[in-house]
């Protein structure tokens, strides 16, 4: 099992992915989420299956109801979560769900509630759609980033349709309280707003516990739709497979007024892949938690001993959100994210975070110990 998390450089430039041949082969590649590990066996035997059987025609749509019982097992045993499996829809990706709920539940011009610095392609989302950011950034980093309650009430306006989260956040790896959660759940109630959760970091926790924003309070849930994949925690993206869990029949009856062939189907071998995670897998990924707590923990100690540089541990994720201001105040460019391409390290750009992650880049700490070290120290 250790191998898997031992992966050198010659096997992971052989990938033709974008992680490892966007910026060419003098640079290491510490950006976008994927991890550099081989998935599990019981997964890729579980691939290899599909193909030995040549079963590649028609199988899986957005309902199949093998997969959604996967999951709700799978929710079962790892958040308490008795999911309804009614109010359960397969996606591509966690994207593709996310649009669909912005353009059912607003118009444009309608406010979407982030909290900032957020995942880029939750900004995209809302300026592509045609839809106006309410920017609800979270505190400093000396204090946790903690969630602003008091902030997010007076953001409020009449045209806010929408709150959209990340828990846990990407890219601070924040784990929210329930006192948080319950604090934006009652914002939504009083103002009559859907929420968004995406969850897909959920099984990668250090510290805390993950709470479903949905299991709080039935309230909560009736207006709330949940979105996660294996794909984060397996290391399977490419393989397009993400859950929507609807909080009420009329929000099931509001999504199926689009076709489903707007949704498109579900690609075998990705609920193959999927379902082996989430039912053969559990010794992989507690050595995977084992191996990124590790990593977690040398990124935050050498980071930190870097003049200029500065982080705090993530309690959830394997992202860490790096603050550049004091080397940007020493008098380098102040995209910290080319100083280090230029350094031959490929990190995230905080700028595309929003406006409070400039200053910032977010390093994926994903890889084997001696690709980290070598990041590490080219930083």
């Amino acid at each position: 099992m250790r191998g898997y998390f031992d992966v050198d450089l010659a096997t992971v430039r052989g990938r033709e992915g974008k992680k490892w041949t966007k910026y060419g082969d003098d640079v290491l590649a510490a950006w976008v989420a994927d991890m550099d590990f081989a998935p599990a066996p019981p997964i890729l035997a579980a691939m290899q299956g599909v193909l030995d059987r040549y079963d590649l025609g028609y199988s899986f749509f957005a309902d199949d109801e093998r997969a959604i019982a996967t999951f709700a097992r799978w929710m079962k045993r790892q958040h308490d979560w008795e999911v309804d499996q009614s109010k359960v829809r397969m996606f591509g990706d966690v994207l593709q769900g996310l649009v669909a709920f912005i353009d059912l539940y607003s118009e444009p011009g309608d406010g979407i509630v982030l909290q900032t610095p957020i995942y880029p392609p939750f900004i995209e989302a809302v300026e592509g759609s045609g839809r106006v950011i309410i920017d609800n950034p979270l505190g400093a980093a000396a204090d946790g980033y903690p969630l602003d309650i008091d902030g997010l009430r007076a953001a409020i306006t009449p045209t806010t349709k929408i709150i959209m989260m990340a828990n846990p956040h990407n890219p601070t790896g924040r784990v929210f309280t329930t006192d948080e959660l319950r604090a934006i759940g009652e914002v939504a109630v009083e103002h009559d707003l859907l929420v968004i959760s995406d969850e897909i970091h959920a099984d990668l926790v250090w510290e805390g516990t993950h709470t479903v924003f949905a299991t709080l309070d039935p309230a909560f849930a009736e207006r709330t739709v949940t979105f996660t994949s294996a794909t984060k925690s397996f290391n399977i993206a490419g393989l397009r497979l993400a859950v929507g869990v609807m909080g009420s029949q009329a929000m099931m009856d509001r999504f199926e007024q689009v076709h489903r062939f707007m949704w498109g189907g579900v690609n075998n071998i990705g609920a193959a892949a999927t379902m082996a995670a989430w039912t053969e897998c559990d010794d992989w990924l507690d050595e995977l938690h084992r191996h990124l707590r590790t990593n977690r923990d040398h990124v935050v100690e050498r980071v930190n001993a870097v003049d200029g540089l500065s982080t705090v541990a993530p309690q959830a994720t394997f992202l860490s959100w790096i603050d550049c201001s004091e080397l940007i105040a020493s008098g380098i460019d102040d995209r910290p994210f080319k100083h280090f391409l230029g350094r031959g390290v490929a990190l995230n750009d905080g700028h595309t975070f929003g406006p409070h992650g400039v200053n910032h880049v977010r390093l994926n700490f994903a890889t084997s110990t001696s690709i980290l070290s070598q990041v590490l120290d080219r930083l």
